[in-house]
């Protein structure tokens, strides 16, 4: 008999097969596909099984457990370790710091279950129930049944939820309608997500760009906003990656829609008091952080990683704009939603005061298709097309509402620096996620970063 083997824990097959014993798994029935994987420093390793439209599973792995390495043997276990049930929502293995949960249950999003599966008469459903009776119209409406789906997902963090509302009127004629939930770790996050919101809404004119705010669920950290709709709607709405994308017929009036959308974030926008800075400080030390476990995992990258990083460190120390500006935080292509031509941006939870440059670096750092490290025909052309196009845009926009000249050309300038940051985020992404890392597509992406840096010092071209 051989001698058991040695292997990192947790890895991506050690952590599936724990799912496969606590659940009693094997071939006839398989576990439910992977869908999410990561591990971060300081956090330990998330991974979920499944999806909302089937049953879905979370393995989280401590930090502590997380470093080291454990025997075949040692992984495998009895299933007499495991201290629960699935089938009633948790089951925790402490010799290796593993718990696994089956959704909604969550023991870091506690109302999640509630809000899952709401309870006639409780404070979800009247919540809902209110809503349904406002968008149709008829405050007599009684709501018979409410069906929940999760969109996004994180572990520990929230929870993006559609609900689907179904009711009739006292006349007996039959109303449906749906809202947009997100659950929140705490009341306090929900309550100020809410409260930006409101503060956005209100700012809009003829052409929203954000969703309608509709409300928080007290006691529950629960913020309910209109729902924007899916593709399967008519008219359809559709992720702006699916409009923003090479070969797309729609791409170019995508993108000077969302750059007038963000010029209004950045010109239009008041922060609320308390809103957190964001600076070229604290990115370049996130950059350096990137750098060490790109080095990690590519050590033959090592060397260039490290000259690019500290490059980047100073190009953004010294990123002082001349005001910091109300900014999105997160600016990318899948955070835009589309609808009959017109941008809806959503997901603020990044909301900052920040150097506009943040915003349009993030965006085409994210821009870029992923055939572009792999040198595919055409993407460097049609990248190089579209961000010329969004960045002309945004100039033309953000001048229209009083942006100097002088705070533009800076902006742009400054947005390569942040362009080159996200891009160092990108290269330390799969890392992050536990798949190899390949060396080619790092080099490629090393060099991005450093044509990023290099237009960050060439004057504006008018």
């Amino acid at each position: 008999m051989s001698s058991p083997t040695t292997t990192p824990w947790p890895d991506p097959v050690g952590v599936a097969a724990l799912l496969d014993d606590v659940l009693h798994t094997d071939h006839s029935h398989p576990r439910p596909a992977l869908r999410y994987l990561r591990r971060k420093p300081g956090r330990g390793l998330v991974a979920v099984y499944g999806d909302g439209a089937d049953e879905m599973y979370t393995v989280t792995v401590d930090e502590a457990e997380a470093t080291g390495a454990q025997s075949s043997a040692h992984l495998a276990g009895d299933r007499d370790d495991a201290d629960g049930d699935p089938e009633s929502g948790t089951v925790h293995i402490a010799r290796l710091g593993a718990t696994i949960q089956r959704f909604p249950h969550d023991e870091r999003l506690p109302d999640l279950v509630a809000a899952m599966h709401p309870p006639q008469g409780g404070a979800v459903w009247l919540a809902l129930a209110a809503v349904a009776a406002g968008q149709s119209g008829q405050g007599d409406l009684v709501l018979d049944s409410v069906s929940a789906a999760p969109l996004r997902y994180k572990p520990g963090d929230r929870c993006v939820i559609r609900y689907h509302l179904q009711g009739r009127t006292a006349s007996g004629r039959s109303v449906s309608t749906s809202v947009i939930g997100k659950l929140y770790r705490s009341a306090e996050q929900a309550r100020h997500a809410t409260a930006l919101a409101e503060r956005l809404w209100a700012l809009q004119r003829a052409e929203p760009w954000a969703p309608r705010p509709l409300g928080v669920v007290d006691p529950l950290p629960l913020a309910l906003t209109e729902d924007l709709g899916s593709a399967a709607d008519t008219p359809a709405t559709v992720v702006g990656t699916e409009v923003i994308r090479m070969g797309g017929d729609a791409s170019s009036a995508a993108l000077r829609a969302a750059a007038t959308a963000l010029a209004d974030l950045h010109l239009r926008a008041v922060a609320p008091d308390g809103t957190s800075d964001r600076t070229g400080a604290q990115e370049a030390v996130k950059s350096a952080n990137r750098a060490v476990t790109i080095s990690r995992y590519v050590p033959e990258l090592a060397g260039e990683v490290s000259s690019l990083a500290s490059a980047l460190g100073e190009a953004l120390e010294a990123s002082r704009p001349l005001r910091s500006r109300p900014a999105h935080g997160s600016f990318k292509p899948s955070q835009l939603l589309y609808r009959e031509g017109a941008v809806l941006l959503v997901d603020f939870d990044q909301f900052c005061l920040a150097d506009p440059a943040l915003d349009l670096g993030y965006f085409l750092a994210y821009l870029r298709p992923p055939g572009i490290w792999y040198h595919r025909a055409g993407t460097r052309a049609w990248f190089e097309e579209a961000s010329a196009a969004f960045l002309a845009a945004y100039a033309d926009a953000a001048q229209a509402r009083g942006m100097g000249d002088d705070e533009l050309a800076g902006v742009r300038l400054r947005s390569h620096v942040y362009e080159a940051a996200l891009l160092l985020k990108i290269a330390a992404r799969r890392p992050n996620r536990l798949h190899s890392a390949r060396p080619g597509e790092v080099r490629a992406l090393l060099g991005e970063v450093a044509a990023c840096l290099a237009a960050s010092a060439e004057p504006i071209r008018t």
